[in-house]
């Protein structure tokens, strides 16, 4: 069973961000998420991951973000996690399912998820987007049964081993 496309895209989103803010490899910081998205399904391979990020800089790159940067990419994983593609509010804790549940087809892929990304912050900078909330970190939702694995994978510091 496939990983849901959000949280790949998240996952590439993180991998940017954490490039921008740490002295760790694109690569290395991919590896650490297909490691930890691969023991939840199938494999998500590092590649995905940082042909996805490097997507997501050089669009960061092309519309001149500069210190927005990171800001950008903050504002995107907040409206994935909270958010579905048609704007209504994902449902991040339920009885029955969870939005992190496996999907049976893959439904995310490199450039799929670049085009959301630039969609997004497109949004956002056109103001035809809500902007997140101002300070806002995935450890807030902390004690989500759906979602505390990948708060475990986000939080976790690269290997060292990963960067080569």
């Amino acid at each position: 069973m496939y990983c849901p496309e959000w949280i790949f895209g998240c996952s590439a989103a993180y991998t940017a961000r954490g490039f921008l803010l740490s002295e760790s490899s694109l690569n290395g910081i991919a590896r650490k998420f297909s490691k930890g998205l691969s023991e939840k399904y199938e494999q998500v391979t590092f590649e995905e991951i940082s042909q996805t990020a490097e997507g997501i800089l050089q669009f960061l790159s092309e519309i001149e973000a500069g210190d927005e940067a990171v800001n950008y990419i903050g504002q995107y994983i907040f409206k994935r996690i909270h958010f579905l593609n048609s704007g209504s509010e994902r449902k991040l804790s339920g009885l029955f399912a969870s939005p992190a549940n496996s999907e049976k087809i893959k439904d995310y892929e490199v450039q799929k998820s670049i085009k959301v990304f630039r969609a997004t912050i497109f949004g956002l900078r056109n103001n035809t987007m809500s902007q997140g909330t101002p300070g806002w970190t995935i450890s807030q939702l902390k004690g989500n049964d759906n979602l505390d694995w990948f708060i475990e994978i986000v939080e976790k510091p690269v290997d060292i081993t990963d960067n080569f």
